[in-house]
């Protein structure tokens, strides 16, 4: 992924305050990016205000009530993230939680709804104490250089293959890949259309390659019939959630694995998506990227008050890569990604002219701009081409980030012990903690 070269930055004297808290001249950013970045990240992951609702309505769960659960605490969130984080990350309901919630442990498992959201609930207490016990930065620290570099390619190969999915030129089941699709669909043309318009538009070193390709693709989608139903509906629903989740679920002992489940997707997901959205980018400072510890403690606090307010766990989304790829460096973009979300409680019926078919286009654009060049790859040491390629692998058998990662840690303490080097406690026990809840998924199932 390249990064484009900015003017160079003026006197810190010469800064207003509110550049420097944002670090907007710090990061080569500008007030028009920010902004463009923040309505990117929006319309990559609108289609969550219809489609959560509609998920968690599979398991019981009131749909208006989780509707409003859905915007409103992801718009605070992500206005949490870009006013106190400062970091341009959206946050909204993970796919991969909504699904287990409502097909397994509630279908399954036999969890009522309530229970069910009282285990997110604990989950995310869960988040917020390591968080804020710094065990999270420790595991952040633990993964090794040339991980990172794999993981910043897991995510865009799973940002690929949503936007295959989504489109309709993969099919899939249980989230995972199971063959070809339609090439010819209208879905599959808005596709095509969405990522030349994206290639076109970057060629000529314009910023708002991603916006030209998702407003081209919707007016295709227009032409082509593709339109979603609108959220929303009376407020009179809106609250039947509120303050339902039943937090004695915790003491069935089959709660007990669920809470980890939805742990190890909420803690190791976070942090694969933030280290890799923020790779090779002005965000990442002296290696690191500056209020990750205050990103993560605020996707733990949104889970907990998503679930009081009839949602699954929030988590930092991987479509804010849009956004970032339009140029967003600075929590100003998040900002206005969260405004938007909020809007939505009046403005969903407008979500029906972008249907999510028109963002794939521009899905595909920003996964192939993650992936490391031929010439970065040829300069990377074996054992980090190896993992970088095993992460790929795993990512598109298993569509799950997770998953990938235990990979990476397990090809990195391989080599320690080839080596014969110690290899870091913490990343030994982050190892077995991953293998755990892998396990305990396929045991959900």
């Amino acid at each position: 992924m390249t990064t484009t070269q900015e003017p160079a930055a003026p006197a810190m004297g010469q800064v207003p305050a509110w550049d420097r808290y944002f670090g907007l001249t710090a990061r080569g950013s500008s007030l028009t990016t920010e902004l463009l970045g923040g309505v990117s990240t929006f319309l990559a992951l609108s289609y969550i205000v219809v489609v959560n609702p509609a998920i968690l309505a599979e398991g019981g769960i009131p749909q208006q009530a989780a509707f409003f659960a859905t915007v409103v605490v992801a718009g605070l969130a992500t206005l949490a993230m870009g006013l106190w984080a400062r970091l341009p990350f959206a946050v909204a309901p993970g796919m991969e939680m909504n699904a287990l919630v409502a097909f397994s442990v509630i279908a399954v498992l036999g969890f009522s709804w309530q229970q069910a959201l009282g285990l997110v609930f604990w989950s995310g207490v869960a988040m917020v104490v390591v968080t804020l016990l710094r065990l999270r930065q420790a595991v952040i620290d633990a993964i090794p250089a040339g991980m990172r570099v794999g993981l910043a390619t897991a995510v865009g190969v799973f940002i690929g293959l949503i936007g295959l999915q989504i489109s309709g030129i993969v099919t899939a089941e249980g989230g995972r890949v199971t063959g070809v699709g339609s090439l010819t669909s209208p879905a599959a043309i808005a596709c095509y259309l969405g990522l030349a318009v994206a290639l076109v538009a970057d060629r000529l070193k314009l910023r708002v390659a991603v916006l030209a390709s998702i407003a081209a693709a919707s007016g295709y989608a227009a032409y082509a019939g593709l339109t979603q139903p609108a959220g929303g509906g009376d407020a009179g629903g809106w609250f039947d959630a509120m303050f339902a989740v039943d937090l004695g679920a915790i003491a069935d002992p089959k709660a007990w694995s669920v809470v980890l489940i939805l742990f190890a997707l909420d803690f190791f997901g976070s942090v694969a998506k933030v280290l890799g959205l923020s790779a090779r980018t002005s965000i990442v400072a002296d290696g690191e990227v500056p209020g990750m510890r205050q990103a993560l403690l605020v996707d733990g606090t949104a889970t907990t008050v998503g679930a009081v307010a009839g949602s699954t766990s929030y988590v930092a989304y991987v479509e804010s890569a849009v956004g970032i790829r339009a140029g967003a460096r600075t929590g100003i973009a998040s900002a206005v990604t969260g405004l938007l979300l909020i809007a939505c409680l009046v403005a969903t019926p407008v979500l029906t002219y972008i249907p999510v078919q028109a963002t794939t286009g521009a899905l595909l654009f920003v996964a192939v701009k993650m992936l490391p060049t031929p010439t970065e790859v040829r300069t990377m040491p074996g054992l980090d081409v190896a993992t970088l390629a095993a992460m790929a692998i795993v990512t598109v058998a298993t569509s799950a980030i997770d998953q990938a990662m235990l990979v990476g840690f397990l090809l990195q303490l391989g080599a320690c012990a080839a080596r014969r080097v110690r290899p870091n406690l913490v990343m030994v026990v982050t190892t077995v903690l991953l293998a755990l809840s892998v396990v305990l998924q396929y045991v959900a199932r």
